[in-house]
């Protein structure tokens, strides 16, 4: 085969490749390779339908023979640098788009996808960097556009999101992830009506995945729900969010990993079958805070407030725990192992955790709350490692916290995979406050700030004084104003109510649902009664 031949046959392979014909694609590839191992179009050919096959590893090899076999061309670099990004070597593969884009400055594709991997890394600001920069390059890109338009949803920048919204929508007007921007938009400006009615003229579930459409069932529920439509609010939802659930997690198949809700059921009778050793008090010098609770139950809020103290920093939901959760784990046996060598390994353990914790910039001499909701679950091993560590319990009506959280359609993990359905919020909800009071019971000293949302919302500067007097502090006047010093990047789902001036509107809100919720009334009962809410 000559390497004219093998151009023209590399054609008909990347024809295939277009078509998602991923495996006629990499066989016209073996076939030039096979002739001319260095041929430049059958290296990367191999390389992209390696990663479309899903093996970036693979992909990397091949695609670093294609560079060196034809240095400096574009579409060879930018495939090595999405690889890189595809393998999380994210550093490597900004290199390499930097390099790109000196190279070929007036080139829009390196700033789209360098924008398109920083999505994919939860990097927004870097992300908006990237597509603002390929539409310098080419003001009417449709997909720089879409990108912008999902960005500056995400940080709530709802004028641009707007913009870009309404430059995809006037090009395709029915483009799912521009709905979601507009009508998100609309619903910031106070005008659920016209975003309502924007979904429901242009919104085709067919277009796009069950991931895309998801964002905008959930505008037009809570249009709807804004208008009183409460009916048609949860129809929306529960339309949009099964559909997402049954795509991620097909025939009820879902992750079993530390705290999904198999694993929280596992943990609550991990707890009761060990014996935990004794532990000093002075062991543990630094005492970190916990804030835990069900999500939607007030812990964002309470983090903010607290945060704008100017002795106290927070944690933003960094998984600092994680490296202890796994040490310990959530079956019996585990538990047991752990429990018997932490008299030996608690110093280490703790260690660790001020390590990471210092990683995040936080002061060595201030006070440090780690807020993760779900940490709730796992009182009893926070207990145990650090035997002076504070816990600032959230607590809401188990309705409104649950139903609340059913709505919001929090970002894909073990466990908000079981936020999709109604009942599945529930059994979540009654399996991590089962695991969280086990927990206390082989942890009975461990000392517990239980905080009502209703009480933070009725009267803030009260509660906040009462939790601040726990931890030895003082209320500061500039603590009111603590909405001026929120930060930009807050990346919890909550953050676009956190940024509103409190209020009372939600308590209660399950009530309009409470046909809904009746079918979980017995599941619900025990815990409305634990923590003191009227049942009615």
């Amino acid at each position: 085969m000559t390497p004219q031949e093998a151009f023209s046959r590399s054609q008909s392979g990347f024809a295939a490749y277009r078509d998602h014909r991923f495996v006629d694609a990499e066989s016209v590839a073996d076939a030039i390779l096979a002739a001319l191992p260095r041929d430049p179009n059958g290296l990367y050919l191999k390389a992209i339908c390696r990663r479309a096959r899903q093996d970036p590893t693979a992909a990397l090899l091949w695609i670093k023979q294609a560079c060196e076999a034809a240095p400096g061309q574009m579409g060879f670099e930018l495939a090595a640098a999405q690889i890189l990004g595809d393998l999380r070597e994210y550093e490597s593969a900004r290199t390499r788009f930097m390099a790109i884009c000196e190279a070929f400055p007036a080139a829009p594709e390196p700033y789209l996808l360098r924008g398109l991997m920083e999505r994919q890394a939860g990097n927004l600001g870097a992300a908006r960097s990237g597509y603002e920069g390929a539409l310098e390059r080419r003001a009417d890109d449709l997909e720089a556009h879409r990108g912008l338009a999902w960005v500056c949803e995400s940080q709530r920048d709802w004028p641009s999101a707007r913009r870009h919204g309404d430059a995809v929508l006037a090009i395709d007007p029915a483009d799912a992830g521009a709905l979601s921007a507009r009508a998100g938009a609309d619903l910031a400006d106070g005008q659920p009506a016209e975003a309502r009615q924007l979904i429901e003229a242009r919104f085709d579930a067919s277009r796009a995945n069950p991931s895309v459409n998801a964002s905008v069932w959930r505008r037009l529920g809570d249009a709807c729900e804004a208008m009183g439509d409460h009916a048609a609010a949860r129809a929306a939802w529960e339309t949009g969010y099964r559909a997402l659930r049954d795509h991620l997690a097909p025939a009820g198949q879902f992750l079993d990993e530390l705290n999904g809700l198999d694993s929280l059921k596992r943990l609550a009778t991990a707890y009761a079958a060990v014996s935990p050793p004794q532990s000093p008090k002075d062991e543990d010098r630094r005492a970190p805070v916990f804030l835990v609770g069900f999500p939607r139950s007030g812990t964002t809020l309470l983090e903010q407030i607290l945060a704008s103290h100017s002795a106290i920093t927070g944690s933003d939901e960094a998984p600092l725990l994680q490296p202890i959760l796994e040490a310990a784990g959530d079956t019996p046996d585990s538990m047991r192992r752990f429990m018997a060598a932490l008299p030996h390994e608690r110093a280490r353990l703790q260690a660790e955790y001020w390590q990471r914790v210092g990683a995040l910039g936080a002061p060595a001499d201030g006070v440090f709350i780690d807020k993760l909701p779900l940490n709730l679950a796992w009182l009893g091993v926070i207990g145990q490692v650090f035997p002076n560590a504070r816990i600032i319990l959230a607590l809401r009506d188990p309705r409104d916290s649950v139903f609340s959280t059913f709505k919001r359609l929090f970002r894909l993990n073990t466990a908000m995979l079981r936020t999709y359905t109604l009942a599945d919020t529930v059994a979540l909800y009654d399996a991590a406050m089962s695991a969280g009071e086990a927990g206390r019971k082989i942890a009975p000293d461990l000392r517990v700030i239980e905080v009502r949302y209703e009480d933070v919302v009725t009267d803030m500067k009260e509660e906040v004084a009462r939790i601040l007097a726990a931890l030895g502090l003082e209320w500061e006047s500039e603590m009111s104003d603590y909405r001026e010093r929120l930060s930009p990047t807050l990346s919890t789902p909550s953050a676009a109510q956190v940024e509103l001036a409190i209020h009372d509107r939600a308590v209660g809100l399950w009530r309009h649902h409470a046909e809904a919720l009746e079918p979980y009334a017995a599941q619900l009962a025990p815990w409305i009664e634990r923590w003191g809410y009227p049942a009615r």
